[in-house]
């Protein structure tokens, strides 16, 4: 590099921090590492280090900062059946292969066109 450009580049100030969070990172990770909610991470620093900030402020700088790991695939092994279960399994099958016997539904009224309505003898009783 030129060395005009490596005096521009140690010339410029050293940059802050874009989030009031960042001094507090190692602090915030370690308590969500032990299970404390968002809520709880907020009003700690709020009570201890005076620092007012929501909890959903938390969650997205955590989230930003957070190493995005590979989501591994885990798959179940095969169930094996015991043999009660198998009988279980077939009597299942038997009961479903059954045929369905349709029971006809009486009507409970009778309809004769320019006659009213009127209620079946028995009250439609199955």
């Amino acid at each position: 590099m030129e060395p005009a450009l490596e005096t521009i580049l140690e010339s410029l100030p050293e940059r802050q921090h874009r989030s009031k969070l960042e001094p507090h990172r190692e602090l915030i990770r370690e308590l969500r590492r032990k299970g404390r909610t968002y809520r709880e991470v907020a009003h700690l620093l709020h009570e201890r280090i005076g620092l007012y900030v929501a909890h959903s402020t938390i969650h997205s700088f955590i989230k930003v900062r957070a190493k995005h790991r590979k989501r591994t695939q885990y798959e179940l092994p095969p169930m094996e059946l015991t043999p009660a279960q198998s009988s279980m399994r077939d009597h299942v099958a038997a009961f479903k292969a059954k045929p369905i016997e349709q029971q006809t539904k009486r009507a409970r009224f009778v309809f004769r066109e320019n006659e009213p309505l009127t209620l079946r003898s028995g009250g439609g009783a199955r």
